[in-house]
């Protein structure tokens, strides 16, 4: 199951300080990609971190730690990519 967590330039780099390099979660916080879009007039700028749900649930662990904030866009991200959600 591939999940694609989309956060802000400051959650996806307080992220970044503090996944360790050894971790499975940095392989996915290395493959980010930049965000920047118009949706209905309101611009997002972020990154698009694609990962499996073992890198998600580090990186949700780490969230829970140090970016309270972003917490709801991961578990989010998780739900949307169960099977069989409609």
């Amino acid at each position: 199951m591939l999940i694609f967590i989309k956060v802000a330039p400051r959650g996806y780099e307080r992220l970044r300080r503090h996944i360790p390099t050894e971790s499975p979660a940095h392989e996915a916080i290395n493959k980010a990609t930049r965000i920047d879009h118009v949706l209905e007039g309101v611009q997002f700028e972020g990154y698009n971190i694609p990962c499996d749900a073992d890198q998600a649930r580090i990186i949700l662990q780490i969230a829970k730690q140090y970016c309270p904030d972003i917490i709801g866009d991961i578990e989010e991200a998780i739900e949307l990519a169960r099977p069989g959600i409609k």
